[in-house]
């Protein structure tokens, strides 16, 4: 039996077709696959770079914020300081406030306190150290007691303003970016 060179080279030309088509297909495979992966690391970068660049404003948020918390106690330190010298010679500074007022005023203070504290059954409430206060209380305590009240609220406003204008450029941020 006689092997036909014409058929073998037809043989080992198709065989090289088929392969040549296989390798076409796996490369064209390959191509799409890296230009999935460049799709992703770029989407990925975006993710990235919007992220690096939300912490940078939240910070300068929050410092801005601390900023103003740190104004308004100094300037509620110096307040007390003054009131404390002008009740100094204040001759009813020693007056009682009515019991009911007083014991209200301390029963409301004790359960701000306790609803801003977490639970942890673990370790002793750090904020409840010292000796209870007593329920009575004078008039130039509860002048005492204003200002620095007033101070945490005020504290208290600047930590929401900055959390709401932050929550405002984060929905500015996917507006625009949603193209709406």
């Amino acid at each position: 039996m006689k092997i036909n060179p014409g058929l073998i080279s037809v043989v080992v030309i198709a065989g090289l077709s088929v392969a040549l088509v296989k390798s076409c297909s796996d490369a064209s495979s390959l191509q799409s696959d890296n230009d999935v992966l460049r799709s992703d690391n770029s989407l990925q970068g975006q993710v990235i770079a919007t992220q690096a660049l939300n912490f940078n404003r939240f910070n300068q948020v929050a410092e801005h914020a601390n900023r103003l918390n740190s104004l308004i106690d100094t300037n509620t330190e110096e307040t007390v300081i003054e009131y404390r010298e002008i009740l100094r010679r204040e001759k009813t500074c020693d007056l009682p406030v009515p019991a009911d007022i007083a014991g209200g005023l301390l029963e409301y203070a004790n359960r701000l306190r306790a609803s801003a504290m977490h639970t942890d059954t673990g370790r002793p409430d750090e904020t409840d150290d010292r000796a209870a206060a007593a329920s009575s209380m004078t008039y130039c305590q509860a002048v005492l007691w204003i200002k620095p009240l007033l101070a945490i609220i005020e504290k208290g406003n600047n930590n929401f303003a900055g959390i709401r204008q932050i929550e405002l450029e984060r929905t500015n941020q996917k507006l625009v970016t949603q193209g709406k």
